[in-house]
């Protein structure tokens, strides 16, 4: 079978096709033959060391990812985005694939109002854990906070751009970060306060059976400008800047 395998490799024809030609013979059996033979074919990932990328990657999973793990042991990392903010997706998958060196691949719900990016790598699972921790016997947005406080001011102003672009809003009249996980908000107040931002903390109480608390944070309108600039968020409809300190294009 080995000889086989390895002459319909060099005969060009794909792992598909071998494996319907052998039988249904395991793909994985023909990729092991295919990878000696003409290389790795799955491309890998590889984490860039950038701060300011790896503090926005946690931000925006903290604020709006998932994980699970397949019954064929493999680790599913998923991103939720608001289908019509087309712009903000495009960008994400570019800083994906700068950061990961492999671009995610993504689908749109049922509904067609959620678009969710994906990977599934262990590696990017690893790294998730080496900075999040969540109880995993409770729902996720209720315990997800940062493992520890210490980080650079790279890594503080990309994990708070991610989580104000994926679980905060922002207008023309208000900066807001919100979440069910009080541990994460206490971080989010420890980065703003590392950058003399002030703000305001709210609590706010939701009578209906099965809902927990929500925990708000709003900044102050005097350091809005100074905050953006700073943070420079990615998914922004903001048109009111002042010319000398507007939000700078990314290239």
């Amino acid at each position: 079978m080995k000889d086989k395998i390895i002459s319909l490799i060099n005969q060009g024809l794909s792992i598909n096709r071998i494996s319907k030609k052998l039988g249904g013979i395991s793909k994985g059996t023909i990729y092991y033959h295919y990878k000696k033979i003409k290389g790795r074919k799955i491309k890998r990932v590889r984490i860039k060391r950038d701060d300011l990328l790896i503090g926005e990657f946690i931000g925006l999973f903290a604020g709006d990812g998932n994980f699970f793990k397949t019954k064929q042991y493999h680790y599913r990392i998923r991103i939720f985005c608001n289908a019509k903010d087309v712009g903000f997706v495009s960008q994400i998958e570019e800083m994906f694939q700068e950061l990961f060196s492999k671009s995610p691949f993504h689908f749109i719900n049922k509904r067609g109002d959620v678009v969710i990016i994906c990977y599934s790598s262990k590696k990017i699972y690893e790294l998730i854990k080496q900075y999040l921790y969540w109880d995993e016997d409770n729902k996720k947005t209720y315990t997800v906070c940062l493992n520890c406080t210490e980080h650079s001011d790279q890594f503080k102003i990309g994990f708070l751009r991610g989580n104000l672009d994926s679980d905060g809003h922002l207008s023309k009249n208000k900066i807001n970060f919100a979440s069910s996980s009080k541990s994460l908000i206490t971080n989010i107040k420890g980065f703003l306060d590392d950058f003399n931002f002030k703000y305001t903390f709210e609590i706010r109480k939701d009578k209906r059976k099965n809902r927990v608390d929500m925990y708000h944070i709003t900044l102050s309108r005097k350091d809005r400008w100074s905050f953006l600039k700073l943070v420079n968020p990615r998914n922004t409809r903001i048109l009111d800047a002042p010319a000398e300190i507007r939000i700078p294009a990314r290239e």
